[in-house]
């Protein structure tokens, strides 16, 4: 069967009918952008690893209860981040999840953000800079948004932040890496992107 011409809601029921080949695509097409996304909280591989086979054992074990209601990618996800960050906060007792996030390098994720949107920069140093500059909710807005295309509905419930509050993380983040990219780095695609989309979801 072709899984993935099935809408979510078609795929869940297979699951939920104990399809386990169904499940195993479910799980083929998330688990990297789960690990992705993981490093943005912690650099412990075995710790992400965990939570991500957590996260599938249990839903397996509650499929016949489980009403996945938005997108199983939503779901995924917000089972995966409220997980990785109890056990990072766990493992960081001195230290708040805040300071340990800031440590993670977003460099690469973001540089597949810029090079899908056929943005060159002429140092991967200029980049580095213009991501440090961006607060920790902006940079993950916008990872969310253009890495994972997220709705703004699902990165508001996933971050616990209104709607308003999330078209202003994502503004003011593209902003910012455009004041500090160079003009021929940086083109109005992004901006134009960004309009498109927040007047469509």
């Amino acid at each position: 069967m072709k899984f993935h011409i099935l809408k979510d809601i078609e795929l869940w029921k297979l699951v939920a009918d104990g399809d386990q080949t169904a499940f195993d695509h479910i799980y083929l097409t998330h688990a990297k952008d789960l690990y992705k996304y993981g490093f943005r909280f912690t650099q412990d591989t075995e710790l992400i690893k965990d939570v991500i086979q957590d996260v599938f054992i249990h839903i397996w074990e509650s499929k016949n209860v489980l009403f996945i209601n938005k997108s199983i990618k939503f779901y995924l996800f917000s089972c995966f981040r409220r997980e990785v960050i109890k056990r990072v906060n766990v493992a960081c007792k001195y230290e708040s999840i805040e300071d340990y996030h800031s440590k993670i390098s977003w460099e690469v994720s973001f540089q597949e953000i810029l090079e899908e949107n056929q943005i060159s920069l002429d140092s991967t140093h200029k980049l580095s800079r213009a991501i440090d500059a961006l607060p920790l909710r902006q940079k993950e807005a916008i990872y969310l948004r253009y890495l994972q295309e997220l709705t703004y509905d699902e990165i508001s419930e996933l971050m616990g932040v209104q709607i308003p509050s999330i078209y202003n993380l994502i503004f003011k983040g593209i902003k910012s890496l455009k004041t500090v990219l160079s003009h021929s780095d940086f083109t109005s695609k992004v901006i134009f992107l960004f309009y498109f989309n927040l007047h469509w979801y």
